[in-house]
């Protein structure tokens, strides 16, 4: 009788990238407890070198052979881009903390709390157990509710992490109970099984099995800003400090999305036909919701926090084109548009962000008039915060556009025109809240001092990489088109 055991070289094959980021997060957390004073300023860099390493292994292992050696953990092409995309936008936030320490000087916990919480990301983005999903979502949010928490002073930052506590264990909480549904109709924890039995969950028991996607995607909605599960998202945002309004706004929806794709599809692909409409009316509530409820804000935090809800929407679309008719061509299409603005996303969130928190700090205000004559106090921060807006907007020769388009063009493949046609209405209503930023910086003059509002040399550098990004994905898209569609996504 032979037993199997686990080898080094096992788990590093299936969690090179994870191993790497955690070993740097212990290290981190005793060099920060050891040092004092001004030495724990090297706190977030060797947070960011352990980024820049686990990226360099992760992209290694892109378009490689795939492999499944742990039953828990699959080494696929949708695995490896997602660890991808999550690992730079982790690396962009923590270059945006070092960045806005002059206006928002956080606590340098945060430089080992943010690689324990990417690595519950990439453990949801690549698990193939129902238990290890679990683990990776919870390991995303505990970390998460205390980075909201973080400033121990604010009142703000403690409501919201109070807030973030209470609605995202409710949600952890329903997640769990939509998986022991699957996991008792289908007698297993682990996806290759669930598979295999999933058909006779859906003769058998059709309304357990709705009720435990139900579950699930209440569970995950709330973590996606999905209305109308979004209502802590403007909150919990506002009072969070910068960063981390950055990281929840693009990490942890990232993960998320990740986690949902892979269960859909896989656990229940066999009745995308019967789901596909409950996806398609979150996609159609949280474009409309999230593009409305951001016309009325007058802080440019709000704003951007109903501007991702909104996005949340755009990146459901696919979703629901993928259940309406899941080929294979369409799988991939979907996949592929899904990535592509999630890449897109990342970049102009995270630099709307940073420049937000350059001029609230200049301006000790999160007011839209904050940016009133900012062209004329620095050029470069109004005409990149532009180049964020209107690509978020979807004007063309931005990567926001070319995004849109992509999902546009699942849909409309699909014959979902419907999706199609409100995905350009609610687009069209954002110009409007966009516009307001734009006229403040562009047409208003400046309030109070005509100083210009300098930000450090680490904040231009995270501006510039997301101007530059944004651009060249919107006018040059095949460079990552080509890399997406060159994908063996599920090996």
């Amino acid at each position: 009788m032979t037993s199997a055991f686990l080898t080094f070289g096992d788990a590093w094959r299936n969690l090179g990238p994870e191993i790497i980021l955690t070993v740097f997060a212990f290290v981190i957390m005793i060099v920060e407890f050891i040092v004092t004073g001004t030495k724990k300023q090297i706190a977030p860099w060797l947070s960011v070198i352990g980024i820049i390493v686990a990226m360099i292994v992760t992209a290694a292992r892109l378009s490689g052979v795939p492999g499944l050696s742990l039953p828990v953990n699959a080494v696929d092409d949708f695995g490896t881009i997602f660890k991808l995309l999550l690992l730079l936008s982790s690396g962009l936030v923590i270059l945006l903390a070092i960045g806005s320490r002059k206006q928002e000087s956080l606590p340098y916990e945060y430089s080992y709390l943010v690689l324990f919480a990417t690595v519950g990301a990439m453990i949801m983005a690549s698990a193939t157990d129902l238990i290890t999903m679990y683990v990776g979502l919870e390991l995303l949010s505990i970390t998460t509710y205390i980075l909201v928490a973080l400033y121990k002073k604010s009142i703000r930052s403690s409501e919201g992490g109070l807030k973030y506590l209470i609605i995202g264990s409710i949600a952890s909480a329903t997640f769990l109970y939509g998986l022991s549904f699957l996991y008792g109709m289908t007698g297993s924890t682990q996806l290759g099984t669930i598979i295999a039995n999933v058909q006779s969950g859906w003769s058998s028991y059709p309304g357990m099995m709705f009720l435990s996607l139900a579950l699930i995607i209440v569970g995950l909605g709330v973590k996606l800003s999905v209305a109308p599960f979004h209502l802590w998202t403007a909150d919990v945002y506002e009072g969070a400090p910068t960063p981390v309004s950055a990281y929840l706004a693009v990490v942890s929806k990232a993960a998320a999305f990740a986690l949902l794709l892979r269960l859909l599809i896989a656990a229940y692909g066999q009745g995308m036909g019967q789901w596909y409409g409950i996806v398609a009316w979150l996609a159609v509530i949280t474009m409309v919701i999230g593009n409305v409820g951001a016309l009325t804000q007058k802080n440019v935090k709000r704003l951007l926090a109903y501007s991702s809800i909104a996005q949340a929407g755009y990146l459901l679309v696919p979703f629901a084109a993928i259940g309406q008719t899941a080929t294979t061509a369409n799988i991939s299409q979907g996949l592929s548009a899904i990535v592509f603005y999630l890449f897109a996303y990342a970049l102009m969130t995270i630099g709307a962000f940073a420049i937000f928190a350059v001029v609230a700090g200049a301006r000790a205000s999160e007011g839209i008039d904050a940016f009133n004559g900012l062209y004329r106090r620095s050029p470069w921060l109004a005409s990149a915060m532009a180049i964020f807006l209107l690509s978020l907007a979807g004007m063309p020769l931005t990567a926001g556009f070319f995004g849109k388009f992509l999902i546009f063009l699942v849909a409309f493949n699909t014959s979902q025109y419907w999706l199609g046609v409100l995905l350009f209405a609610t687009s069209v209503i954002a110009f409007y809240y966009y516009f307001a930023i734009l006229r403040a910086m562009f047409m208003r003059e400046p309030v109070g001092d005509r100083d210009p509002v300098k930000g450090t040399g680490v904040m231009h550098v995270v501006v510039t990489l997301c101007v530059v990004g944004t651009l060249v994905l919107g006018v040059f898209p095949s460079s990552l088109m080509g890399l997406l569609n060159g994908l063996h996504w599920f090996g």
